[in-house]
């Protein structure tokens, strides 16, 4: 299996965004879902986008956001793609688009046409619940993109994840924030690791 790669999502601040690249994610996140407490401003965004080493993938998180919303954020900031919760456009774009699925069970996942990715996530987005990662084998049976989980992953549990799923990648953000809802050095330092040796 190739290396498994490591988005660390829901990122409010350039030092977080540094913090984040320093330890060796391969894919930053940022929000721009309404009601998110992670939810950042277009302005925000591009100084995080500036701020990180060139060839560092910026993702832009949205919920429900019609399709031209989301194209002009991602052109207006610099995104390398848009995670997409919620609403699937019908619509092609011009900026590869990756399919978040709310996993409650198996008949959660859906296909989603012209999706680059598949991210199944917990039954609530940013909440910190799991689902059962042996379902990645079967959305990837139903959908030839990259299968990525998130939902409840921590230091802790991301090695036993990686091993049920056998994921392409793992996406990241109540489980390795501190108290205060930023970034915790130590978490994710922690979670890179348990990645790194999975």
């Amino acid at each position: 299996m190739s290396e498994v790669r490591i988005k660390l999502c829901g990122v409010r601040t350039v030092g977080d965004a540094l913090l984040c690249a320093e330890e060796g994610a391969d894919e930053i996140g940022v929000v721009f879902a309404p009601r998110s407490k992670r939810r950042v401003s277009i302005a925000e965004a591009k100084a995080i986008r500036d701020a990180l080493p060139s060839g560092l993938p910026l993702v832009g998180v949205f919920l429900d956001a019609p399709l031209a919303e989301v194209l002009t954020t991602a052109s207006a900031v610099g995104l390398a793609a848009a995670q997409l919760h919620g609403a699937w456009p019908a619509e092609r774009a011009d900026v590869p688009l990756y399919a978040a699925l709310q996993i409650t069970g198996e008949a959660s996942l859906a296909k989603r046409p012209g999706a680059a990715r598949l991210l199944l996530d917990g039954p609530s987005g940013g909440s910190g619940k799991s689902f059962d990662w042996s379902l990645a084998r079967k959305a990837r049976a139903l959908q030839d993109a990259p299968v990525f989980i998130g939902g409840g992953l921590t230091a802790e549990n991301v090695a036993q994840a990686i091993r049920e799923a056998q994921p392409a990648g793992v996406d990241v953000a109540s489980g390795i924030e501190g108290p205060d809802g930023y970034k915790d050095a130590a978490k994710v330092r922690a979670f890179v690791k348990a990645v790194r040796s999975a």
